[in-house]
């Protein structure tokens, strides 16, 4: 479709339809599903520990913590998108958190996803944002999706065997064609020597936006230099941290909207939309803070009291739904709150 840059434009072209898009499952299949992950994520966490202790199923590694950041959101957002906290020209604390998606922590210098997760709120509402580099996700629904989650369990026994012992679990349960796309969507994914303050992170999963369906994403704002200073096992931190010694950093939160089943399917995640992002509030980072932001950020984004508005970034669809299982049994089982 054209360049359409006028917000009220871009709401007014988003369909109202995507209820009829989601995935239909049965109570049933439902529980099923979520019992699996259960299991799943238990083993992963089993998998991954390190000195007889159990952490984070994935996103392990914490590579920067601060809490010395501003969500600031736009003068301008059409009136269907003012709910919870995006009340033009509101500005919020935020804290945040960069990590690697791998389940064991490793070094900055390989080759990983990285992640983004921001908590906004005034300490009694908020609302969390989890978000991942790699426009597109790797699994198409729940069933692919427990399928990556046991190869990552097989990947953290590390080297060739775990590399090899993931990819037979893939083609195993997906098949060769789907095993094998899984496996290149991952590993084109991981990234190496890009600093944090260059890269862009995405929801990958949609959500519910007031009446519209819709992805969010953190884009860097501006002109950004990728390489990373320095070199190390925690390269990436180094670089962030001398970054923010110059100035602030800052990354535009935009906003994607559901147009149409083919253009923007709400049943296959490996798909990236194809619709204008509406930029809607900007996250500004000016240090790395004297506090860490809360241990655990939530899968399911919340503010809470509710917004009297409309949803406000409610989670849909398949990845959201075994998402928040996920997150929950990751913390139970390493006795995380927050």
């Amino acid at each position: 479709m054209g360049h359409v840059t006028d917000p009220h434009a871009i709401v007014a072209s988003w369909g109202h339809d995507w209820r009829t898009a989601l995935p239909v499952r049965t109570p049933a299949e439902q529980s099923a599903l979520l019992a699996e992950t259960r299991e799943v994520i238990a083993q992963l966490q089993n998998a991954a520990r390190t000195d007889g202790s159990a952490g984070r199923a994935l996103h392990r590694k914490s590579i920067l913590e601060t809490d010395s950041a501003t969500f600031e959101v736009a003068a301008m957002v059409p009136e269907q998108l003012q709910v919870g906290p995006f009340t033009p020209g509101a500005v919020w604390r935020a804290a945040l958190r960069f990590s690697s998606a791998f389940p064991l922590p490793r070094p900055d210098e390989e080759a990983d996803q990285r992640g983004l997760g921001v908590r906004i709120g005034d300490g009694v509402r908020r609302l969390d944002l989890l978000a991942t580099t790699g426009e597109a996700h790797h699994a198409r629904d729940a069933p692919a999706m427990l399928a990556s989650l046991r190869a990552a369990a097989a990947a953290s026994r590390g080297g060739v065997e775990g590399r090899l012992g993931a990819l037979a679990i893939l083609v195993r349960t997906l098949g060769p064609k789907d095993g094998l796309r899984m496996a290149r969507t991952i590993s084109r994914a991981a990234q190496s020597r890009v600093s944090l303050a260059a890269m862009t992170f995405y929801s990958r999963a949609p959500f519910r936006m007031g009446e519209f369906a819709v992805r969010y994403r953190f884009v860097p704002v501006g002109k950004v230099k990728e390489t990373v200073r320095g070199s190390g096992p925690h390269a990436l931190a180094t670089d962030l941290r001398a970054r923010l010694t110059e100035g602030a950093l800052s990354w535009s939160f935009d906003l994607q909207g559901y147009l149409d089943a083919r253009s923007t399917p709400m049943d296959d995640h490996r798909v990236a939309w194809r619709s204008p992002w509406l930029p809607t509030a900007t996250l500004l980072v000016r240090g790395e803070g004297r506090s860490a932001p809360p241990v655990a950020l939530r899968a399911a984004p919340s503010w809470t009291p509710g917004a009297a508005n409309g949803a406000v970034l409610d989670p849909l669809g398949d990845l959201n739904m075994l998402r928040g299982v996920a997150y929950e049994v990751s913390q139970t089982g390493r006795g995380a709150v927050g």
